[in-house]
This record gives structure tokens, sequence and C-alpha cells, in this order.
């Protein structure tokens, strides 16, 4: 659950409880207790609120540069999206928010920030951004190491080896066709996978193609869009002679 998220829901159960307080005499009596505690939660929600928010204006405003639209929330349940990176935390240890969205390049966008809970007090921050495509493919995850996470996730899909050992070691692929995954990820797309620093992610599942990152600032933005951009350009003409059932936007860029 996202730390804000948690000082709000402590802050309606203190109320609750307080107005369970005020109904009886004791409680009456412990009246000063009780709203001391309110007072701390309410300095720990405004110092939520204000660490947030200069993030949420900038965000807005890049939005407005690049022609996009902005929710501060999650308005398209993104969360229940089928995507490996979304699985395990949903929305009991992860939050999207800052979305932009609308059409860029000729694309339909999204755009977001993704927080998720690795452990107590340890939490990861991700910027991704997602590109519609007419759907039909098989599902692929490309993810690096440093996001693989517990076995029951990764018997999810199964994993898909390469020739190249250092791309192995780099990123853990998983497809529900293994024929697909291995015209996507050919030698070419390999070596512009392992020259980003830092590794990338990229999923397609139904008609979403995902490309995900360590956090970026908000005049960021347009970088992942065009680190996911480059993928989709980078995407073999094999893949859409294999699979000419739902092809990408714009074919003519593919080779």
């Amino acid at each position: 659950m996202r730390r804000t998220t948690a000082l709000k829901i402590l802050a309606y159960g203190y109320l609750f409880l307080l107005a369970g307080v005020l109904l009886t005499p004791q409680g009456r009596r412990d009246l000063r207790e009780f709203l001391g505690a309110g007072i701390l939660i309410g300095f720990f929600l405004a110092v939520a609120w204000f660490r947030d928010r200069p993030r949420a204006a900038a965000m807005e405003a890049e939005a407005r540069k690049l022609g996009l639209r902005y929710s501060e929330k999650d308005a398209f349940e993104m969360l229940e999206e089928p995507f490996l990176l979304f699985r395990r935390t949903r929305r009991s240890y992860g939050d999207v928010d800052n979305v932009l969205f609308g059409t860029w390049h000729g694309f339909e966008v999204r755009v977001f920030d993704y927080e998720y809970m690795i452990s107590e007090n340890n939490w990861r921050r991700l910027s991704g951004a997602a590109i519609a495509i007419p759907g039909g493919w098989p599902t692929l995850a490309v993810r690096p190491e440093t996001l693989v996470t517990a076995a029951g996730d990764q018997l999810a899909l199964p994993g898909i080896e390469f020739e190249s050992e250092m791309f192995n070691r780099a990123f853990d692929v998983r497809s529900d066709d293994p024929e697909f995954a291995s015209a996507l990820i050919d030698a070419r797309m390999m070596e512009w996978l392992l020259d980003h620093a830092p590794r990338p992610g990229f999923e397609i599942s139904g008609r979403w193609i995902l490309g995900y990152r360590d956090q970026v600032q908000p005049w960021q933005v347009d970088s992942v869009l065009s680190m996911l951009e480059s993928f989709v350009d980078r995407i073999p003409r094999a893949v859409r002679s294999l699979y000419p059932e739902a092809l990408p936007p714009r074919p003519d860029a593919y080779r």
C-alpha cells in the first residue's frame, strides 16, 4: 500500500475511533490524548501532500507541453492490466498516479508513475509508458534481472533462453509463445536493450506494449515515450510475417 494512502486510511480510522471515544464517559476524559494523536497524523499527512504535490504539478505542466491530458490518479485502472510488472503488487502494495494520456507521434499513449513496496520502508519508483496496438499478439515480458520477482511470478509464463549469455544474465524473457519471443528479440534488439543504463523493461499484453525504467524527472517524461517508441520501431520484420493478424501501428517503420 502506498505511504500516502496508508496515512489517509490511518486518518479515517482515527476519526472513526474518535467518534466512538466521544460517546463514552471514559473516552471523553482521554480526549486530550486522542487530539494529540490527531495532530501527529495531520502533520504526516501534510508532509506527504507537500512531498507529492510539486511532482504532480510538474507532470501536469509536462502533459500540456506534450499535447497530452493529465490525471493525478489512475483513472484507467492500469493496475488491473495483466502485466507481470503489476502482478504481485496490484492495489495492496503498489500505486499508479500522475497519468498522462492522449495521442503522441500518432500513437495512443499513457504515461505514468508507478510505485510499489519491495519490503517494509523500502519502495521502488518507476516511470512507465504504454502504446496501444490492435491486439492479438502473444504475451511477452522482457524484464531486467533487478526486477525479477518470486518463483511463482516467474512461472506465470515460460522462460525463454537465448544464445547470448550476456543477454540472459541481464534480462529475464518470458512468453506464452517461444517462437514469437525469438522472432522479436533478435540480435539487433538484444544489442539495443543491453546498451541502456539503467536497464528498461518491456511487456506486450492484450492491446498494449508497455515500457518502463527507473523513475525520471517530470521534464524527462518524453524520454520514456521515446524509449518505448524506439522499442516498437525495432521490432523485426519477421514478426510481421509470423503474426500478420495484429500489426502494430506504423508498420512502415519496421525492419
